[in-house]
């Protein structure tokens, strides 16, 4: 019968019809007003055609003129249903599955590790995970990882019902992604540097809008930093009666872990110097937690020995914490260091608990170049004194010396260094009145990066000969040198030639300063009160060079102690140093410390021995300087204020009159940021703060000197890590309110690890009904056209027949 009205009426029904079970209806295109028009008019245009058949047709019979009408007013009917476009619609009701929606976190959050303090619930969930190792196992995957696991096991085959839904796994971040295959796939995805659950459900319902859903899941740790609210896009859901339910992946407590970053310590130390070895701590969730910070050395790979122990409370995440413990080592050897880091044992993991570090302890045998302008009764004691020294190896080079002299010393040369190889095999260079005319042409600027850049100690010994001509032309490119003394000889304010000579007709004891009583270097005996007695007797000298005054930063260590050796900045300067860059200079204004030899040989030969020593030292360390550079935390971010600390390794290292610490901060292409460091209460330590307005790597770099020594010296750099916020890590607890507040607005509710198994259960849209339609247009059909042509020749032959044409 169906297949009949096809025929008929000219249409293909689609072949769903074709079994089951369907319905037919009719509908027209036209609706309301248009409809209602063609009735009135069609009843209007009926009355009118039995009117006129009545006053036409009058000699016709009754029944004839009954027929006319009829015909006529079924053609008209006919007429009127084409112009109405009658459409037929087949319809047909089936059962198909629902389609239900995992929304699965990858954002960075979701790959940190929680720590799971409560035991109980730590091996309830591996319990339930299968996981074999326990809670230790637990800790050891991320929520990522856990998110997986509990998909994977059989969640999803029971979301499934059967068949009566189909489960779409996408994964979301910042925006939401194409949906995976497998639950293993979601890794590839993972990473995200935001979350924004609200966004990932409101592009979700939009990509399935043509698709009976029966509901939406949501797995994260209700972690949303981007985006819309998640709430206002569950609206949506509501407002379309789709429940959301949210899976909590994660704890309350949140990554919990603290570690040691860096063991700093010495690589080079001297036998019989005392040392430091500090220690760096990180934390993250675990402030005000106690700790305790165990340092032990292990000698030439035999038994681990504890250096010391210290009980902290760890700080808040970013904050580096520092543990300095001393140690000191009598003779050479190979030193290696092992911190331990102990805390309650709640961590993601104790691997970062340890770290290691190996110091070498090496004898104190400096290389030592004497150079000398001429022969002089201080050179030849000095060169002695140097010589039986067992903690130096000199060389030494006699300026005036004829061409086949040998030169001497512990290992003898042939001629002065030419190339920064040759003059880097020193620690300290000693330059005894030389004549700027025997150095090889290069030597300036070796000597000057020999000190500013390698570290090595330069020490300047004034003499009657060469010093005042070295002085008088001291702007001179090739003496340029000369700049790195710790004094200042200008031009109209130094003594006069009768000056000096009756000043030199007696011998004038050296006035020492208080820093000078400090310094090791006029430190004759370890008694303090002997030791003023040794500084008090020491023999006088006669002549002296007169200069200036010392550089700003400079240790005065004695001053003349003629009264008349003065000027407007006070006694005339006769011993002092000062750092330059990672190296240090000494200047000696007098040549007659071979005198104190009458109070006892031990004094001259410890003198110079300890003057090498504290010139060359930083060089044979490695030529670093002695503060290292730290700021209190391991990044920042643009618009906060960095402090950066400068701490010595040894408190006595800092010079008396170094007031401040210049340096400057670099970053980009931008001029380059001034610092100066300042001193703070506690010894040898200076520090200074400053704003970072970008983002980007910066470099702090600072150095011993004035201010302008900057582009000459090697400074002491520090790189500073300056970033945008990553909103993953700015609080990666789990939101559990967040989770519920989403799930209630649509009538649904948040389930943690421990209840996934109801999950299923909580979406109760199965298989759907689904109602299936074809429409076909009937107006055009050929049996409309047959009847309307029949009607028309029908009403002709029969108006023929009665000759009413």
């Amino acid at each position: 019968m169906r297949g009949l009205w096809e025929r008929l009426l000219g249409i293909d029904a689609p072949d769903w019809t074709r079994g089951g079970e369907w319905s037919l209806d009719w509908m027209s295109r036209p609706a309301g007003d248009r409809a209602l028009l063609l009735i009135v008019l069609a009843a209007g245009v009926a009355v009118l055609l039995w009117t006129l058949y009545r006053i036409e047709a009058k000699q016709v019979s009754r029944g004839t003129r009954v027929l006319l009408f009829g015909l006529r007013v079924a053609a008209l009917a006919i007429a009127a249903v084409m112009l109405l476009e009658p459409v037929m619609v087949l319809t047909k009701e089936e059962q198909q599955p629902s389609h239900l929606l995992v929304l699965v976190d990858t954002s960075g959050s979701m790959l940190l590790q929680d720590a799971w303090r409560d035991e109980a619930r730590a091996a309830r969930v591996s319990e339930r995970l299968g996981l074999k190792g326990g809670a230790a196992d637990l800790r050891r995957q991320s929520r990522l990882d856990l998110a997986q696991r509990v998909l994977g096991d059989d969640l999803l085959s029971r979301l499934e019902q059967n068949g009566d839904r189909i489960v779409h796994v996408h994964p979301f971040s910042e925006r939401l992604q194409d949906a995976v295959g497998d639950v293993s796939q979601l890794s590839a995805h993972s990473g995200g540097e935001a979350t924004a659950i609200g966004a990932a459900v409101r592009q979700a319902l939009t990509a399935y809008s043509g698709s009976r859903l029966s509901g939406v899941l949501v797995v994260s740790d209700g972690q949303s930093n981007a985006g819309e609210p998640p709430v206002a896009a569950a609206q949506l859901a509501a407002d379309a009666q789709l429940p959301v339910q949210c899976l909590a992946i994660g704890t309350v407590d949140g990554p919990r872990n603290a570690m040691i970053s860096r063991i700093e310590v010495s690589p080079i130390a001297f036998a019989r110097d005392d040392n430091t070895l500090s220690v760096h701590l990180q934390s993250r969730g675990m402030q005000d937690l106690p700790a305790t910070l165990t340092v032990e050395k292990r000698i030439d790979g035999g038994p681990w020995q504890e250096v010391g122990r210290e009980d902290l409370l760890l700080q808040l995440e970013g904050v580096i914490q520092t543990a300095t413990f001393p140690f000191r080592e009598a003779r050479p050897s190979r030193v290696e260091f092992r911190a331990s880091l102990t805390t309650d044992g709640s961590e993601l993991t104790e691997d970062d608990n340890v770290a290691q570090a190996e110091t070498q302890i090496i004898r104190q045998r400096l290389q030592a170049l004497l150079i000398a302008g001429a022969t002089f009764p201080e050179v030849q004691f000095l060169r002695n004194a140097l010589m039986r020294d067992r903690g130096i190896e000199l060389s030494s080079w006699l300026m005036s010396a004829d061409r086949d002299y040998e030169h001497q010393g512990d290992i003898p040369i042939q001629r002065l260094p030419i190339t920064r190889e040759e003059l880097d095999a020193y620690d300290c260079v000693i330059l005894y009145d030389p004549d700027p005319t025997g150095f090889p042409p290069n030597f300036g600027e070796l000597l000057t990066d020999f000190v500013s850049r390698g570290g090595g100690g330069l020490v300047y010994i004034a003499g009657e000969l060469q010093t005042g001509r070295l002085f008088d032309a001291q702007l001179d490119p090739a003496l340029s040198w000369l700049q790195l003394l710790p004094v200042v000889r200008e031009p109209g304010l130094f003594r006069s030639a009768v000056q000096m000579q009756l000043s030199a007709r007696q011998p004038w004891r050296l006035q020492v300063t208080d820093e000078g009583r400090r310094d090791p270097v006029l430190t004759f005996s370890d008694d303090a009160e002997a030791n003023v007695q040794v500084l008090e007797n020491l023999p006088g000298m006669y002549w002296h060079f007169p200069v200036t005054r010392p550089k700003p930063g400079a240790t005065v260590l004695a001053v003349h102690g003629d009264p008349r050796m003065r000027n407007e900045y006070g006694p005339e300067v006769l011993l002092a140093t000062q750092l330059v860059g990672p190296g240090r200079t000494m200047f000696v204004g007098f040549d007659s410390t071979y005198r104190w030899r009458f109070l006892d040989e031990q004094y001259f030969d410890g003198f110079w021995a300890r003057v090498v020593d504290r010139a060359g030292r930083n060089k044979k360390l490695g030529g670093s300087y002695p503060f290292r550079l730290s700021t209190p935390r391991s990044s920042y971010k643009p618009g906060s204020t960095v402090k950066i600390i400068a701490r010595f390794h040894n408190p006595d290292d800092v010079e008396a009159n170094v007031g401040s610490l210049p340096g400057h901060v670099e970053q980009g292409d931008e001029d380059p940021q001034p610092i100066q460091l300042t001193p703070e209460a506690e010894p040898g330590v200076f520090s200074a703060s400053f704003p970072v307005t970008r983002a980007g790597p910066h470099f702090i770099k600072v150095w011993m000197g004035d201010e302008a020594a900057g582009t000459n010296v090697r400074a002491a750099t520090l790189p500073l890590d300056v970033a945008l916020p990553n909103l993953e890590y700015e609080n990666p607890i789990l939101d559990r309110a967040a989770l519920d507040a989403v799930a209630a607005c649509t009538g649904g509710r948040s389930f943690d690890l421990l209840e996934a198994d109801a999950l299923a259960e909580a979406f109760k849209i199965g298989r759907v009904t689904h109602v299936l339609e074809d429409r076909q247009e009937v107006w055009d059909a050929p049996l409309l056209w047959a009847s309307l042509f029949t009607c028309l020749c029908l009403e002709w032959v029969l108006r023929k027949r009665v000759r009413l044409i």
